[in-house]
Order: C-alpha cells, then structure tokens, then sequence
C-alpha cells in the first residue's frame, strides 16, 4: 500500500469523523482502514486520532497534518477527476450543507430530478448527503473538505472558496388569516404603531431582519413583544399560522402557506429588505465538478 493511500485514508477518516464511515466512502473494509491509519501514525511517530464511543476526534499533530495534506490531494483528485471525464459523475455522493428550512421549502423539489435515474440530463443521477447548520459552520465544514458545496445566505471570504449567488433573499411579513392587515395608507408612524401592537414570533431574540426592517424602513428600535422564540424557521410559519403572532421569513418558506390561505402577507417587504442573497460556495479545487454546476442551476432556476 502506498504512503499515498495512508493519507487518502487518513484524510477521510478526518472528514468522516469514524474509521467506518471513511471505510464506507473509500470502498475499503474498517480492519484495512485501521491498518493504513496505523501505519502513517507510526511513520509520522505519534497518534493522529483519538478514539471516542462515538467515532474519532483528531489530535493537535492530526489537525496540522490534515492542513499540510489535503489540500494537494484534493487537487491530485481533481485531475483524476478531468482523466475520467463526465463518466466519474454520480461515483460519489455529493457532501451538501443548508439550513432544513431551505432544503425542505425549497431544494428537495429543485434537485429531485438530479438524484434520478436519469440525473436531468440524460446522465446517472447522482447521491446527496445533507448536512444542517447555520451559515458559518457551514462555510468552515467546506473549507475544510467536509462538504463539497453549501447553500447559506453568507458570501466566503476570499481565498479558497468561490462562491456564485443564486437569487435574492426575499422577505415577507405574515400574520394568521383571521388577522386584518393594517390600512395600505398608513404612514410609516402609523404602520410602526400596528406592528408594535402586535405578538411577534421569531427564531431568535435577535431577529436581525426584523430589526433591519423596523431600523432602516421603520426608522427606530424594534420594541414589540415576542410571543414566542423557537430555533426553527418551520416552527415559526406554523406558530404564525396557529395564531401565535406576526413574522418576518423568507419569502420561499411562506410560498405554500400563503398560496393555501393558512396564513397572509400583511405588508408588502419584498423591495424593503434588501442585501441579502442566496448564495452557493464551493472549494476552488472542486470548481470544475459538474455536479456542482448541475446543483447551481437546478437552485438558480426562475
């Protein structure tokens, strides 16, 4: 076995998190894996891992090696990857990180035909592995090779990633159907007034586009009471349509809502709240994968 191999192995049992679960993404038995990562521990003279219940956690010296080599390999990769051609499409599945709300609301429809039999496009539909996480864990899980693409409303900072924008975020203000909407000739004093009167949910105390909006649009603090805070954008449209109170969200999760009448835009924000953009980054190494190009246009779709 080549000293190459060891640190492909090592590699993805970094990224896999478990021996077994970089035995499973290389094609290899665990007992080969075990023994390929016991050989590069010895050649490098100190342990790489250490062992949980639940899998691996790197060492201090796993970490720096992981930083010295898989760049390179991954680069090795991507030329194996170009010798293959577009045969290679579908080999592996693709590693996707996004917020649920956004692969519930609105990637799992987009990508469906991807993932088929056919791919879209006449080709071998492709795998997808989906992880959650907030924008910056997502953008550090891609830089470091965990991911291969990710979906966050966060731009990357120059460097290793690129990035290609999708569509813009979109906001709307909804209340349940049974609340009136405020008069469309209220003036901003008067509309800051209704808003402020009423219970609010939020996925969070900070609510940082509702209080852009009530900032920039609005022209002072947001001071309104929170009926309810829940960490779950899902769980904010169904307390807003049970009642619960009013809300700003992405438009995209409020589509269907809106459409069967279990809720209503009360305001329209659309032009209001601006600056925001859905985002797709990938590492550069992996820029000329065409499953990632068949992912950005399948989410960049009108």
């Amino acid at each position: 076995m080549s000293q190459l191999e060891w640190y492909r192995n090592f590699v993805s049992v970094y990224r896999a998190g478990s021996v077994s679960g970089a035995a499973k993404a290389r094609n290899l038995t665990q007992p080969a894996v075990s023994q390929q990562l016991a050989a590069l521990e010895g050649a490098v003279g100190a342990a790489l891992f250490v062992r949980t219940p639940k899998g691996v956690q790197p060492t201090p010296r796993g970490k720096a090696l992981y930083s010295e080599v898989f760049d390179a390999l991954d680069r090795l990769d991507r030329v194996s990857r170009g010798l293959r051609g577009r045969a290679a499409l579908g080999l592996t599945p693709v590693q996707l990180g996004a917020s649920p709300e956004y692969v519930q609301a609105f990637a799992l429809e987009r990508l469906s035909g991807l993932c088929s039999a056919e791919g879209g496009s006449g080709e071998a539909g492709f795998g997808l592995v989906v992880q959650f996480g907030d924008d910056r864990e997502l953008l550090g899980l891609l830089e470091s090779g965990a991911l291969d693409v990710a979906v966050t409303s966060l731009k990357p900072a120059p460097g290793l990633l690129q990035h290609r924008v999708l569509a813009p975020k979109r906001f709307v203000l909804i209340g349940a159907p049974t609340l009136g909407p405020p008069s469309p000739d209220l003036n901003v004093s008067e509309l800051a007034a209704w808003l402020g009167a009423q219970p609010w949910v939020g996925y969070s105390q900070e609510l940082p586009a509702t209080r852009r909006f009530w900032q920039q649009h609005l022209k002072m603090r947001f001071a309104a009471r929170q009926r309810l805070v829940v960490p779950d954008l899902r769980a904010v449209l169904r307390a807003v349509e049970l009642g619960y109170g009013v809300s700003i969200l992405p438009e995209l999760m409020c589509l269907e809502s809106v459409r069967s009448g279990r809720v209503r835009e009360l305001w329209p924000l659309q032009e209001l709240i601006q600056g925001e953009q859905w985002v797709l980054s990938f590492r550069e190494v992996d820029s000329d994968r065409p499953e990632l190009t068949l992912i950005g246009d399948a989410l960049s779709a009108p």
